[in-house]
């Protein structure tokens, strides 16, 4: 039982004023469940960020909706860390069944994890990692559920070697910083990158297509005496906004992007001859998420780390996977 419902003396003095409401069948568990079971789950968000925000939360919402949980969707807005810290201390202090964490950064969780630890409230991060020092705030997490964004790092790499196996130069356009995401793209990054291969300077254009053009456009400026032949667009937005300015600039075809995600705006980029070769970062993974969540409160053991299966699109393909009409986002 949660700890939080052993300290007793609230629990008296609430039976002894409100037992009218006792008799009415209001809960005496202290959660969020309904009286037919259903277990509530709390899931603090990232919210509107891009394709493959939104097809990702999409695909939770329903998967617990079909598997019987009572979800409650708590988004935050311009990666505002503190509100998803409030919405998740809120649901710890709700004593919801289980928490579900997309994180928009990977530190600052210690303090809200121990509080979740101490409630006995299980904890499952999504997508985005979260660094975590307290060995008791370490306890509140059961799994992490994904795909492996070192894995989608190191295709880029490879992409890029294979395009130019006599090197080149280029740009690395990098998601706001301090997201294990961002990190872990880039480490997949250094773990298969050429020695031949040369990133003149890496920027945060912060997931958007408009920022991303903008920078790319003075990157090129900045650095067209040194010839860039490629850039590595961490997500499908930069991407787009990268061959965005790659075509103002007359460069179209020259300067090859690989991005991450696989949004079928991004494959259609591909098809069209703007973006070179995408990356996809599954974002369907609602079902292994409730059935994690199952699992657990059902007293069994999941895994520790489930990694989501992702694809990679050339131009056949992207164009293989439209005309098909399997994507989801």
């Amino acid at each position: 039982m949660k700890k939080a419902l052993k300290t007793g003396l609230a629990a008296i003095v609430a039976a002894s004023a409100m037992v009218s409401l006792a008799a009415c069948g209001g809960s005496s568990s202290g959660s969020d469940s309904s009286s037919d079971g259903q277990k509530t789950v709390g899931f603090v968000a990232v919210g509107p960020e891009g394709g493959f925000r939104t097809a990702n939360e999409n695909d939770i919402k329903k998967a617990f909706k079909d598997a019987g949980f009572n979800l409650v969707y708590s988004p935050t807005q311009n990666n505002d860390q503190q509100k998803q810290i409030q919405a998740f201390n809120k649901f710890v202090n709700d004593e919801v069944d289980a928490i579900i964490l997309s994180s928009t950064e990977d530190k600052g969780w210690d303090d809200s994890l121990k509080k979740a630890a101490e409630a006995e409230i299980p904890v499952f991060t999504v997508d985005r990692n979260v660094e975590v020092k307290d060995a008791t705030a370490k306890k509140a997490i059961v799994s992490h559920i994904g795909p492996s964004n070192e894995w989608a790092g190191e295709q880029a790499a490879e992409r890029i070697a294979k395009d130019f196996p006599n090197g080149a130069n280029g740009f690395i356009l990098e998601g706001p910083a301090g997201l294990s995401v961002v990190k872990d793209r880039g480490t997949g990054w250094s773990n298969k990158v050429a020695s031949n291969i040369k990133v003149l300077e890496s920027q945060s254009a912060n997931w958007s297509t408009d920022e991303a053009k903008t920078v790319t456009a003075g990157l090129l400026d900045k650095y067209k005496s040194q010839n860039p032949q490629f850039i590595f667009a961490q997500n499908d937005e930069m991407g787009i906004g990268a061959a965005q300015a790659v075509d103002a600039a007359g460069l179209k075809g020259k300067v090859k992007i690989v991005t991450i995600d696989g949004t079928k705006a991004a494959l259609q980029k591909v098809v069209d001859g703007d973006l070179d070769f995408v990356i996809e970062y599954n974002p369907i993974f609602g079902k292994e998420t409730a059935q994690a969540v199952k699992d657990k409160l059902d007293g069994k053991t999941p895994k520790a780390d489930i990694q989501i299966d992702s694809k990679t699109f050339d131009k056949a393909a992207a164009k293989e996977a439209l005309d098909s009409g399997e994507r989801a986002y």
